[in-house]
């Protein structure tokens, strides 16, 4: 395809040959082991560098310092047991013509001081961070000293790990951006002030790196572009530092990002969700590539081939980072080359991946449940060998898309019955939302690629017994979801759930009331679709904050569209009672700890309950079955097949997934149906 052909040309970086512009940036996705790289880990980077990725930066935060408190998952880059480790992870690596370098961080104040070694956090100034709470030391000289030192044994250690290179963070909060930015250094010695006093301490540990390994290894920095914060960098000011550090001869590349993570709003900016525009910082890294003489990278919310084709082609980066692209699909490069793009699956931007890291879980995409489990799950799907089997599946929604989807890889015929016009399920009412719209990209795949690989979709026919016996089926997947829980209150009759509200049957108008009881999107999102349908709305949540299920990408983004849209907020408040009052509604609130009651009017009232599985087919169909039902819970998380056969004169094997079998969400549904289907 030649309009690729920029992406696929070659770079040389001092000396390193990469052998396209696609690249898969420093992120720490939670996948060591007390800061050690487990199998898992190396396999995740591997098949990434399997799939075609030219350059992997992995390791993202490393941790140069013994007060790192590894609290995202970060690798201790810190002790000299980690150099095996890192040979290990590059040697899988190199092993598909990739080349890797890792990133190296001093946190600073952003790290804990009850965590791993008890010490304190290290900052310019002792300034309390909203995002981690901490009052950090104030660093002396012979502070200063010791963290210098320390990075230039943490980049020893990854070349004599066979790493081929370094990035050192400068941003992101860490603690060379934390001396550059006038929001965090109010010192008043050489390394305070003004600017050039400012950058003065990363510039010397960038001396101290280049003096101990000499100049043929490659280490480049990772900085903002503007820091977005109040009292903090500007473009201006991040623009002056890349120049003058580009012509120091220190480094050999520059990764910009924008924003700083200094509070929940400015985490939903640097590590943005669906809510930002795609590529809405290329402009920053453009703006210092222009000021720059070494090769500039970047990577925020670039999610297909355009759009990386423009930024290359037209000279605002040199190195394209895809890295959410590349976690919803390592295999992104490969199909690019092949002329298959249709095949990729695209980074909708939901920000499950980020969220789950932040919130101290793995990294995970949210509907492709390969990634970091590919010890175990394929990313691509072969026919396998065995009978063909007739698979029926009841119900079109993520779940059920997935084990059609499997299935047929696997070369069984298969059906697909959805009671609506539309395939997605859920995910379709969820798109529906005020910037949530990017969902329904997950659904638009799936459904894509069950009609290329010939699965039988029969939409609008609502399955029952009949259906699915006179399809001769050998096996059943109830994928049927779930449908609105309305919750325990008194009056509950009068109420209207979110899935009301998102597909228009309800007119959102007058005073409303959204109760909360599930903790994720679904209640955010309708309160901010019913307040910008001009309702004046109020939520509240028996938990002591809104979005208990979700982390600060996600939240921050919520968060500011409910204050924007003037959305009321109340928590540690649930509903005890509704009763029918002339033309509007009386809802009895308690608080959660004082159970004082309050009465207030609202025209409509609208709550989030979860869902309850949607399973009467599953208990028709289940006394018919070979297996009554029932999974091998163990054979299933290991992703064999299943055997059990309680009820041998059965017609067919029966299964359920995803909600149909208990309210969770995508991942879950599709996982279900992964591991259940790959070895049918």
């Amino acid at each position: 395809m030649p309009q690729l052909d920029p992406l696929f040309q070659p770079l040389t970086i001092n000396g390193l040959v990469i052998k396209n512009r696609f690249l898969s940036t420093s992120h720490a996705p939670g996948y060591t082991l007390q800061g050690n790289i487990t199998e898992r880990y190396i396999h995740y980077e591997a098949e990434k560098a399997k799939g075609g990725v030219g350059l992997l930066q992995f390791g993202g935060a490393t941790s140069v310092a013994v007060e790192g408190s590894y609290h995202y998952g970060q690798i201790n880059g810190s002790v000299d047991d980690i150099i095996p480790q890192y040979r290990r992870i590059a040697g899988a690596i190199h092993a598909h013509g990739a080349v890797c370098t890792i990133q190296l961080r001093h946190g600073g104040r952003q790290e804990r001081w009850d965590h791993d070694q008890w010490l304190p956090a290290f900052s310019p100034s002792t300034t309390r961070e909203l995002n981690f709470g901490v009052f950090a030391a104030e660093m002396e000289d012979h502070d200063i000293a010791r963290a210098q030192r320390d990075f230039v044994a943490a980049v020893r250690r990854a070349r004599d790990g066979d790493i081929d290179g370094v990035e050192i963070a400068c941003q992101s909060g860490a603690l060379i951006e934390q001396f550059w930015s006038p929001a965090m250094n109010y010192r008043t010695d050489r390394y305070g002030g003004s600017l050039e006093n400012r950058m003065r301490f990363g510039l010397e540990v960038l001396e101290a790196v280049r003096q101990d390994i000499g100049e043929d290894y490659v280490v480049g920095i990772r900085m903002s572009g503007d820091e977005m914060l109040r009292g903090g960098l500007n473009q201006d000011d991040c623009i002056a530092i890349a120049k003058i550090y580009a012509s120091s001869g220190l480094i050999d590349f520059i990764s910009v990002v924008g924003a700083q993570p200094t509070d929940t709003l400015s985490v939903a900016k640097i590590w943005p969700t669906m809510w930002v525009p795609t590529a809405a910082y290329l402009p920053l890294a453009g703006a210092i590539k222009a000021v720059s003489d070494v090769p500039v990278f970047h990577a925020t919310r670039i999610t297909d081939a355009a759009t990386a084709v423009y930024a290359v082609s037209e000279g605002l980066v040199d190195m394209v980072g895809m890295t959410r692209a590349f976690i919803a699909d390592p295999y992104h490069v490969h199909k690019l080359k092949a002329g298959e793009e249709r095949h990729i699956r695209p980074c909708v931007g939901v920000g499950y991946c980020v969220d789950r890291v932040i919130s101290g879980a793995d990294a995970l995409c949210v509907h492709n449940v390969a990634t970091s489990r590919e010890q175990h799950l394929p990313h691509i799907i072969r026919s396998g060998p065995g009978r063909k089997r007739r698979v029926v599946v009841v119900g079109g929604g993520p779940g059920g898309l997935e084990a059609a989807r499997v299935c047929a890889s696997r070369g069984h015929q298969v059906i697909l019955y959805e009671a609506t016009a539309n395939l997605g399920g859920q995910v379709v009412l969820a798109a529906k939302a005020t910037w949530r719209a990017g969902l329904i990209g997950i659904a638009t795949w799936l459904a894509d690629q069950v009609a290329f690989l010939g699965v039988d979709v029969r939409c609008n026919q609502l399955a029952d017994q009949n259906t699915v016996l006179e399809s001769d089926p050998d096996v059943v997947i109830i994928a049927s979801g779930g449908i609105p829980n309305v919750g325990r209150f008194e009056g509950n009759g009068l109420s209207n759930t979110v899935w009301d509200v998102l597909a228009g049957h309800v007119e959102c108008t007058g005073q409303i009331l959204i109760v909360d009881e599930s903790g994720g999107h679904a209640a955010l999102s309708c309160a901010e679709f019913a307040a910008d349908h001009g309702g004046q709305v109020e939520i509240i949540s028996p938990d002591k904050v809104l979005g208990t299920e979700l982390a600060q990408t996600n939240m921050g983004a919520h968060m500011n569209e409910l204050f924007k849209l003037k959305v009321r907020i109340r928590v540690d408040t649930r509903l005890e009672k509704l009763e029918r009052e002339d033309n509007g509604l009386t809802a009895t609130l308690a608080n959660v700890y004082t159970d004082l009651n309050e009465n207030h009017r609202f025209d409509l009232v609208i709550g989030d309950h979860g869902t309850t599985p949607n399973s009467d087919l599953y208990f028709v169909l289940k006394p018919l079955s070979t297996n009554l039902g029932q999974l091998d819970l163990e054979s299933l998380t290991a992703a064999r097949s299943q055997a059990l056969t309680p009820n041998p004169e059965g017609r067919f094997s029966l299964y359920r997934i995803g909600d149909a079998w208990a309210s969770r969400n995508i991942h879950a549904a599709m996982l279900d149906a992964m591991r259940l289907c790959l070895h049918l």
